[in-house]
């Protein structure tokens, strides 16, 4: 199943390097460079920050994971599982609403 497995890695990696740029682009968002199927991105803004977005993307039915309580370093910090086309498209409309609207 080799090639089957190299066309979803291939996928995988070309979604990740879209949303990698997509996330930079978007205001108070510093996205860390990954070689992995997930991303972490800090939010600027006081502590409690990724909690709110984390919250707003619940409502919008995107999950993604809030580690800024893991780790002194992780403050403000949220985890995306880079996810099929589809999926990185709600995420990117969701993560944009949530950052500028908050929760619905």
């Amino acid at each position: 199943h080799a090639p089957v497995f190299a066309g979803q890695a291939a996928v995988i990696r070309a979604q990740r390097d879209l949303l990698l740029t997509k996330l930079a682009d978007l205001p108070d968002v510093q996205v860390f460079p990954s070689q992995a199927n997930m991303l972490l991105l800090r939010l600027s803004g006081p502590p409690g920050r990724a909690a709110a977005v984390f919250e707003g993307l619940k409502a919008r039915r995107v999950l993604v994971k809030n580690v800024s309580t893991m780790h002194p370093l992780l403050v403000n910090c949220l985890r995306l599982t880079v996810g099929s086309p589809d999926q990185n498209a709600q995420l990117l409309v969701a993560l944009h609403a949530a950052l500028t609207q908050g929760n619905p």
